[in-house]
């Protein structure tokens, strides 16, 4: 035994340490058909995922001849040979049930828009193919070729397909990115108490993210109703699943996580039917995650027309071997063996399948020359390509927004009590607001008492969540794109790095990238840290989100405008970034007596105090210490306008206003507390000098901290943030025009 033990008893015989037994509270089981199985199923149904697996298979056909004539443009990842899970999922699911999915989406999304847009109990062997059904194949292959007439207007292409109406969530270019926003729309689902499942399709690759790991706890402690699907098509690219999973057997990944898992033999759609239909059934009645694991393949490369055995990763023996087992071939045969069709119906479903392809080739494209060419008029207008970066209709339009000097009467709340005060009275006039993070329903108000006394009022629309920032801010994203509005607290912007991918490459480009078809109405709220909290837990994200022109950013630096722009910011349709700041948290503000449902127009700064010799630009604690520094100047007869700017991101920049400024005083210093390379003093200094350089006397200046991490030492941190001292010395030569 190791480190020398021999026993586990002492000399005189007595135990000293045994060993028990952890039982799992969910099992895996592998699922074997008898020949039984394939009877019991409606002949329709069966009829159904024969036609689908023609029509997944002459579709990808299509589309690689397509790309061969370079008309495609980019990678297309093909699901040949992956047609059972598509053809099965589509058939199995109701109309209403949703689905995600990966990079290798063709089928998935095909299947289930063909389903959806045809009249019910649709029956390939007698029905006609109706306009919609030919158009949802048309829509498709116009996408994947990047044209206007596809669901997102071109800009998706083969790895983003969006189709909200048709249940489709979306496919995703990042592997696993899709995995947290399904189990958010799941999740959505269940907190509005309906009974529709979810089921998110990802690769064996991706079961190795994080993310799928954060969401599957999430989704279990919370009995969120997804199915995680994970196609096993035994390559990750090249790297076999055997060199990338420590556990091969995929469906067990999910006992560790209370989820019960189920192995079923991917290239089976009768297989894939039945795990589905059950693990559908059983999560209707009892919400709760389930996985399956579909062990199937992909008869070519990662991406392209050549087998993998051309790059050397596998042979051509093995891809022999599972062509044999080809359920465009196997299905046929066994429902024609047993007399549930003929030789000539499947010969029938097939030529309806190429038809349908036929068409949607000929709908994209037009035969010039003996060649085939897109037509000009079928590409997206070069002048669209700016449209959906953020909600086209204003749901504030009509409002009269307000300032705080359109009030007279006012009572004192300090910063942090108005978080909460805002957020609770928001909750109370929407029901679609949750809020949720880390210690958000603790210590009677999260860690900063921001939610003080909201979940005693709405303990169903607080949630704890795990350390888990890239799991819950995705989940809350999925939640966000079926119709919730949540409130997500990271607790230090530092977080924010570790849910990158979610924060970014998912909420902030989904809108763009799927066409305008989705919206992400969820306000993000962080705190800044002052006070010995380090280089990890004292970022200022402004620059970092400011990268990202799908998000909206503000900053309020007192109770008044926080109330105003919090309003605001839930009103939206779009993600907004709101930040605090720990120091501002215990500062008494006014905010008006009578009400906390009025608005601050978005993207309006505000001249805290007039001037006429200089223009200092800052936002959240910098607001006040530039006024003090301002005041004090004033009694040497330097006037400085002071400008809060409140919304920092470039399309919510008040250039009006600064402008305005800039042709009064002819010099500009902008003052922000983070290093200079991360905030936005470069570019906002940048765009200044491009608008409004004949007005300029001198440089833009900028006082920032020096570009190292915030250090913990009292005397450090004190050194590297601007100081009231620094503010006024820079304002001084400012007014030499010596910046």
């Amino acid at each position: 035994m190791p480190g020398g033990v021999k026993s586990i008893a002492d000399e005189q015989g007595a135990q000293v340490s045994r060993l028990v037994k952890k039982e799992l509270s969910a099992a895996c089981h592998e699922l074997r058909l008898s020949p039984k199985d394939l009877a019991g199923i409606e002949i329709n149904d069966l009829v159904r995922m024969v036609f689908l697996v023609h029509l997944v298979r002459e579709f990808e056909k299509a589309l690689l001849s397509l790309q061969e004539d370079g008309l495609v443009y980019g990678p297309v990842h093909s699901s040949i040979g992956q047609e059972a899970v598509a053809a099965a999922a589509a058939v199995c699911l109701r109309k209403g049930d949703l689905v995600g999915s990966s990079h290798r989406a063709h089928g998935h999304f095909l299947s289930k828009a063909l389903i959806y847009y045809a009249p019910d109990q649709y029956d390939p062997l007698k029905d006609p193919i109706t306009p919609a059904m030919q158009g949802a194949v048309d829509k498709t292959m116009a996408e994947i070729m990047g044209l206007a007439e596809g669901w997102c207007g071109g800009r998706g292409g083969s790895m983003h397909l969006y189709d909200a109406r048709s249940g489709n969530l979306g496919s995703n270019g990042i592997v696993g990115g899709g995995i947290p926003l399904a189990t958010g729309a799941a999740w959505a689902e269940r907190l509005r108490g309906r009974d529709t499942v979810v089921v998110s399709f990802f690769g064996d690759g991706a079961i190795n993210q994080g993310c799928f790991h954060e969401v599957a706890n999430m989704a279990s402690l919370w009995g969120v109703p997804v199915i995680y699907f994970v196609e096993n098509n035994y390559y990750a690219v090249a790297t076999a699943t055997k060199c990338s999973s420590c556990v091969e057997d995929l469906g067990l990944r999910g006992l560790g996580y209370g989820i019960e898992g189920l192995i079923v033999d991917g290239m089976d759609p009768v297989a894939v039917y039945l795990a589905l239909c059950r693990a559908a059934d059983q999560i209707r009645q009892a919400p709760r995650p389930f996985l399956i694991e579909a062990r199937t393949y992909r008869y070519y490369h990662h991406h392209g027309a050549l087998p993998g055995s051309a790059f050397g990763y596998r042979s051509k023996e093995e891809e022999a071997a599972w062509r044999a087992k080809d359920p465009t071939i196997t299905l046929p045969e066994r429902m024609i063996k047993i007399g549930l069709m003929d030789k000539k119906d499947n010969e029938a479903l097939l030529g309806r399948a190429k038809a349908c392809v036929e068409q949607a080739i000929a709908a994209c494209t037009r035969q010039e020359g003996g060649q085939r060419q897109v037509p000009a008029e079928k590409w997206p207008a070069v002048e669209t390509v700016t449209r959906h970066l953020r909600s086209e209709e204003d749901p504030l339009k009509g409002v009269d927004f307000v300032e705080r000097e359109d009030f007279s009467e006012f009572r004192s709340l300090s910063y942090v009590e108005t978080v909460a005060a805002a957020t609770l009275r928001n909750m109370e006039r929407d029901e679609r607001i949750i809020v949720l993070g880390e210690e958000v329903a603790n210590f009677g108000g999260g860690a900063y008492q921001a939610t003080k006394g909201i979940p005693q009022v709405f303990p169903d629309r607080v949630i704890n969540t795990p350390i888990s920032e890239c799991g819950f801010v995705g989940m809350a994203g999925g939640a966000a794109s079926v119709g919730l509005r949540p409130v997500v607290e990271i607790m230090y912007p530092d977080f924010a790095l570790v849910s990158g991918d979610q924060l970014f490459n998912q909420i902030g480009k989904l809108r763009h990238m799927y066409g305008g078809g989705v919206s992400f109405p969820l306000v993000l709220r962080t705190c800044v840290a002052r006070g010995g909290y380090g280089g990890q837990h004292s970022m200022e994200p402004a620059g970092l989100f400011a990268l990202f022109s799908g998000w909206r950013i503000v900053a309020p630096s007192n109770p008044f405008d926080y109330v105003g722009l919090l309003n605001t910011a839930l009103a939206l349709d779009d993600p907004v970034l709101v930040i605090e700041h720990r120091l501002l948290y215990p500062i008494q503000g006014e905010v008006p007596v009578r009400t906390m449902d009025y608005y601050i127009r978005y993207g309006r700064a505000k001249v805290v105090r007039p001037g006429s010799d200089l223009t200092v630009l800052t936002y959240l604690t910098g607001v006040g210490d530039c006024l003090r520094a301002a005041e004090e100047l004033a009694q040497e007869g330097l006037s400085v306008e002071v400008i809060d700017l409140r919304t920092l991101d470039y399309l919510g920049m008040d250039y009006e206003t600064i402008g305005q400024s800039v042709r009064k005083t002819n010099s500009v210093l902008i003052v922000e507390e983070t290093p200079r390379s991360q905030g936005i003093s470069g570019r906002l200094s940048d765009e200044i000098q491009e608008r409004f350089f004949d007005h300029l006397d001198c440089p833009v200046a900028k006082l920032t901290a020096p570009d190292v991490p915030p250090p913990v030492s009292r005397v450090l941190e004190r050194a590297i943030f601007p100081s009231i001292g620094q503010i006024k010395a820079s304002l001084t030569q400012g007014a030499r025009h010596q910046f």
